[in-house]
């Protein structure tokens, strides 16, 4: 799984680091980002990730600048200590809303909830079903009555 995380308190950065690393050694962050402006930067230059966590107050504004500045279609698990922006975050492609400080067993519910949306929308497997069209014989009525 690439994964982004967008905070601006490098220390709570690295902790979420740490935890996402503890779930699952093979999650791949490909990004800390601690401003608005680096965010849209890097999202211009780079192929969405798979799944981002966002802080809301970040050291340049609001995280939902991001979601004004482009057409970002990434599920967002958002991690603040703020509960005020919670509906306008659900209306942002968010998966879940934790509170700080994080606790890994909320961030363990939030990713599984993702894989769970995520696993129901994939998109099948075009050569299996490229195949399985294939291997039907048309036939037809050789006699009629």
């Amino acid at each position: 799984m690439k994964v982004v995380i967008i905070e601006d308190e490098q220390l709570t950065a690295q902790r979420l680091e740490n935890m996402l690393l503890k779930y699952d050694a093979t999650i791949d962050i490909q990004a800390t980002l601690p401003s608005v402006a680096e965010s849209v930067d890097w999202f211009k230059a780079n192929p969405d990730p798979g799944l981002v966590f966002m802080d809301i107050h970040l050291e340049d504004g609001q995280s939902f600048s991001i979601f004004e500045t482009i057409n970002l279609d990434v599920p967002v698990i958002f991690t603040t200590a703020y509960d005020e922006y919670m509906i306008k975050a659900f209306k942002v492609n968010s998966v879940d809303y934790l509170m700080k400080p994080l606790n890994y067993e909320e961030l363990v519910q939030a990713i599984e909830k993702y894989k769970r949306l995520h696993a129901q929308h994939a998109s099948p497997n075009l050569d299996t079903l490229i195949q399985s069209i294939q291997q039907k014989e048309v036939s037809y009525k050789d006699r009629f009555l």
